[in-house]
């Protein structure tokens, strides 16, 4: 449910870049850059790899997602900033239509214990 209510609310361009502004300092700051380097708005930008994260992340990414979310005191933002980390790691191709981001066939996800993993 959690991941769910994640990507409804970070479909929103203004939403998106909202949360990005509550999460802020200095991984706000890499996402905008990074934006910036894409050419698209900070809030295109969220919402094009959060949605991304909904169509192609496996079973394993969304329980590994859940389980570094569940019981942090704002859950939302947690998850938002681990999908965005990993999409960060992996410095996506990004094409600017309807929720395109092609990544290298070779994308993993973040290194840890509970890596985030793409088909």
């Amino acid at each position: 449910m959690l991941i769910a209510d994640l990507v409804h609310s970070c479909s929103n361009d203004k939403v998106a870049q909202a949360a990005l502004a509550c999460i802020g300092g200095c991984f706000a700051e890499r996402v905008r850059a990074v934006a910036h380097r894409k050419g698209v708005s900070v809030g295109r930008f969220v919402v094009v790899v959060v949605r991304d994260f909904a169509r192609r992340a496996d079973e394993t990414a969304h329980e590994a997602l859940r389980a570094k979310i569940m019981g942090d005191d704002q859950p939302l933002l947690k998850g938002l900033r681990e999908v965005l980390e990993s999409a960060l790691e992996r410095e996506p191709f990004f094409v600017n239509n309807e929720d395109s981001v092609p990544y290298p066939p070779y994308a993993v996800g973040a290194a840890c214990d509970y890596s985030l993993r793409y088909h």
